[in-house]
């Protein structure tokens, strides 16, 4: 394990020395000045348009918004759009568990896939996904459903992701760091994350650009027993090689690595509990209540994962047309992993798993022909197919009673089974705007996809195994009209049919009568109109949209604590969810030196009559899980010279979220209270950003958002609740450096 206080002196030295030669160095251009933001470009429809003549409702976040608000991390972008939640307990990897509008995916299911997809560089990451975010260039979350262009787990919307390309004739390079220290400054637990790169040109026309990422933490949980906070540590690398061999022809190469090791997980802690649990908890210093992070446990927690991958992205220019064709493959070495699901030695009742282990591999080959932007006629057309394949070794599970100090009473020990599956899909797509004259154009696209997925497990327990196999047929498709008022302001009405493949769930393998069952595929349809207008002469960009979905056989999942030890969860189709509302973004400069993104939802996401919930009332017409009703975001800096060539600046940024239910249950002791939670920053710099040195600060008023809440926890005991806590639940205090050469 590495030295916390030494990683930390080498950061800090790392950063002054690069700061010292930054100051003589030629410094990189500005990445934030007053810019025309009509000029900003997207590629949401698999080229490259101005942000405001894309009719789809997009919310864009560059690389020095990114970076003042601290976005490191996948969870972390669900601060910068106001239609996006991230939900990542652990267990559930899903196309990263995000939500769009309110829908998204939580699933223990191996099998199972995201509503939300996640795209790196044009490359599907599935259930192999990245983690951490640097060298960032741009984020586009992209709203509604997208299986048009995007294809299978899309049928709530994109995270699609634009790294940095190499420059050509330029070495460069960069470091930067934020570091705390748990305790220090009012900060309640410590994170050191240091990034950095080389841009190193090759040849006239090729360039090579590495990146690296290191973000260590301590915390948020803590064991009473040790006094320790848990450890968390991911190590990430990133190379890309831009060629040009020719005029025609560009080759894009990108490979990247990323490992986690914790030692000890952030899991379930107690922030209620009854009078026979509280006084269990006593024993070990644990008082239950919403900021408690503690728990006590001698067992030994932790979780290491790898995931790698690479891709090759060819580009030719026809001239009449471009064609593309896009080559990856990504992998997954999941574990070991031990857990202790309760993690409190004083309480009788112990479930204890592992070691569990298992890998995944995504495969994907894309190809596709696309007309100029330029054409009356404009197009874009492919094939695509993909094999995803995922292993799970058996993982013991040890569930015991000790009502007394020795006294070891075993309820089952199980084996646990091998599970293994299949899911591969080919698909062909198009899209095309033909404009009908100077103003209005007409959208049209459809995709045809034939998917397989099979799941074959064996069950040590009951010497049993099974299976099951499933094969869709399935059309998306998107119609509509776009009117192009003059060159910043535009309307648009779509309609368009999603698709999220089905799932094969595992009942429990140790009953042999026990087979899996299948879980129908997602179909959404949404309806949506929408307004984009460039305000005080194109610094300021406005983004307003209307929609109104109507999802079939909504994938959801239903869990439940058991008297026998852990959470019961069981996958389900939900026959009818609704999401429906309004938002408006607004992104620019409306003023010299204040840059500014902010955006506000109103997003009704309700439960279909009749819909049970978890305690047996019934949730119909209610609020869905983890859905905010209201979602407000905002982010924003104020720059202004202080002394000759040094510039001062003050961030702030904040999301404000109405009351948000975390399991499908009427009782409100599931549910967290609307909350503001603000943070910001304040330092100073060089003008063209070769140097920056600021404090920050993130959750100032140290607000204890969770991810998960469960009741009845941990086992079945009326009156106690569980809860999830993450980074986003604690105030975090720091100092950011920043260099470049």
């Amino acid at each position: 394990m590495f030295d916390r206080n030494r990683l930390a002196a080498v950061m800090v030295t790392t950063s002054v020395l690069a700061l010292a030669t930054a100051a003589q160095a030629q410094a990189a251009p500005a990445a934030d000045q007053d810019a025309v933001v009509t000029e900003i470009v997207v590629t949401a429809q698999k080229r490259e348009e101005r942000l405001q003549e894309v009719p789809l409702s997009i919310t864009v976040a560059g690389s020095a918004q990114l970076e003042r608000q601290q976005v490191n991390q996948v969870s972390d972008l669900a601060r910068i759009a106001p239609s996006l939640e991230v939900q990542q307990a652990p267990g559930q990897s899903v196309g990263g568990g995000g939500q769009i509008r309110g829908i998204g995916t939580q699933s223990f299911q191996a099998g199972a896939v995201g509503s939300v997809g996640i795209v790196v560089d044009q490359v599907s990451q599935g259930n192999v996904n990245i983690s951490d975010l640097f060298d960032i260039a741009r984020v586009e979350v992209l709203k509604g459903p997208q299986g048009t262009l995007f294809g299978l787990t899309t049928s709530a919307g994109v995270i699609n992701i634009a790294t940095n390309a190499p420059v050509f004739g330029q070495f460069s390079g960069r470091v930067r760091t934020e570091l705390s220290k748990d305790g220090t400054a009012g900060s309640k637990y410590g994170q050191q994350v240091v990034q950095g790169l080389l841009n190193i040109p090759l040849a006239e026309t090729a360039a090579l650009r590495v990146s690296a990422s290191v973000n260590q933490r301590q915390g948020v949980n803590r064991n009473t027993l040790t006094g320790d906070l848990d450890d968390h540590a991911a190590y990430a690398l990133r190379g890309r090689l831009l060629w040009e061999p020719s005029d025609k022809l560009t080759v894009n190469l990108i490979g990247d690595y990323s490992k986690t090791d914790d030692d000890g997980t952030d899991f379930f802690v107690l922030y209620k509990a009854n009078t026979a649990l509280t006084a269990e908890l006593a024993q070990c210093g644990i008082v239950a209540s919403q900021a408690n992070r503690d728990y006590c446990s001698t067992s030994k927690l932790i979780n290491r994962n790898k995931s790698y991958g690479g891709s090759m992205q060819l580009d030719y220019d026809l001239g009449a047309a471009s064609v593309t064709s896009i080559t990856a493959l990504r992998k997954l070495d999941a574990g070991p992993a031990f857990l202790d699901i309760f993690r409190l030695d004083v309480n009788p009742l112990k479930v204890r798993q592992g070691p569990t282990t298992g890998d995944g591999e995504l495969f994907t080959q894309e190809i596709r022909i696309a007309s100029p932007s330029s054409a009356v006629f404009e197009y874009t057309a492919g094939l695509f197919y993909s094999s995803q394949t995922n292993h799970t070794d058996p993982a013991a599970m040890a569930i015991n009673v000790t009502p007394f100090p020795g006294v070891i009473i075993p309820i089952s020990n199980l084996l646990g089974y091998d599970l293994d599956t299949k899911d591969r899909s080919t698909a062909a797509f198009g899209q095309a705007t033909y404009h009908v004259g100077d103003k209005l154009r007409l959208i049209a696209g459809a995709r045809y996809t034939h998917e397989t997925m099979k799941v074959a497990y064996y069950s040590l327990d009951s010497g049993t195994g099974g299976g099951r196999k499933t094969t869709i047929d399935n059309w998306s498709w998107k119609l509509g009209p776009q009117y192009q008022f003059d060159k910043d302001t535009m309307a648009y009405a779509t309609v368009s049919r999603g698709y999220k493949g089905p799932q094969v769930a595992v009942g429990d393998p140790t009953i042999p009568t026990n087979q899996p069952t299948l879980i129908r595929p997602e179909i959404p349809t949404n309806y949506e109109a929408g307004l984009k207008g460039a305000l005080l002469d194109g610094r300021l960009l406005a983004d307003v949209s209307a929609f109104y979905m109507n999802l079939k056989d909504y994938q959801g999942q239903l869990c439940t604590p058991n008297q026998s030890g852990g959470l019961t969860c069981a996958p389900q189709n939900i026959g009818k969810v609704i999401s429906k509302g309004v938002e408006v973004n607004l992104f620019g400069q409306p003023v010299h030196g204040l840059s500014l993104n902010t955006g506000v939802i109103y997003n009704p996401v309700t439960y279909p009559k009749g819909f049970t919930a978890q305690d047996g009332s019934d949730l119909g017409g209610e609020q869905m899980a983890n859905a905010p009703k209201w979602k407000f975001t905002l982010s924003g800096e104020y720059r202004h010279a202080v002394a000759g060539t040094i510039e001062g600046f003050v961030a702030a940024d904040t999301v404000y979220k109405s009351a948000v239910r975390y399991a499908a249950s009427t009782d409100e002791n599931v549910t967290f209270d609307a909350h503001w939670t603000v943070g910001g920053r304040i330092g100073l710099r060089d003008p063209d950003r070769g140097w920056t040195a600021a404090i920050f600060v993130r959750n100032l008023t140290d607000s204890h958002e969770p991810t998960v809440r469960y009741a009845n926890f941990p086992d079945g005991s009326i009156g106690s609740y569980g809860q999830i806590l993450t980074p986003q639940s604690f105030r975090l205090v720091g100092l950011s450096l920043d260099a470049r050469f």
